[in-house]
């Protein structure tokens, strides 16, 4: 692609639309177990995934860990938005 060709023309070599672009996969696919419980320590929680797939010529590990923080579940605040709108 030149940088004369106007990447805003759908009739240009260079031009990719949008959501073609959104769609693009992921190069490695795991399966993940459920979330750990919440370690009080660091306030994460832990899963870990296997490699189920992965796209040609694609480097990926055979296991990954991934933590999150841990949500406090507050069940006061899911009631009062379901109240809100009743008056």
């Amino acid at each position: 692609c030149s940088t004369e060709a106007s990447s805003s023309s759908p009739s240009s070599p260079c031009w990719r639309s949008p959501s073609a672009v959104a769609k693009k996969k992921a190069d490695c696919k795991y399966k993940f177990e459920s979330w750990g419980a919440c370690d009080g320590g660091t306030g994460t929680k832990v899963r870990q995934g296997t490699l189920k797939k992965a796209r040609y010529n694609a480097q990926c590990q055979e296991t990954i860990r991934v933590t999150k923080p841990c949500t406090p579940k507050t069940k006061a605040k899911a009631k009062a938005k379901k109240g809100k709108g009743k008056d």
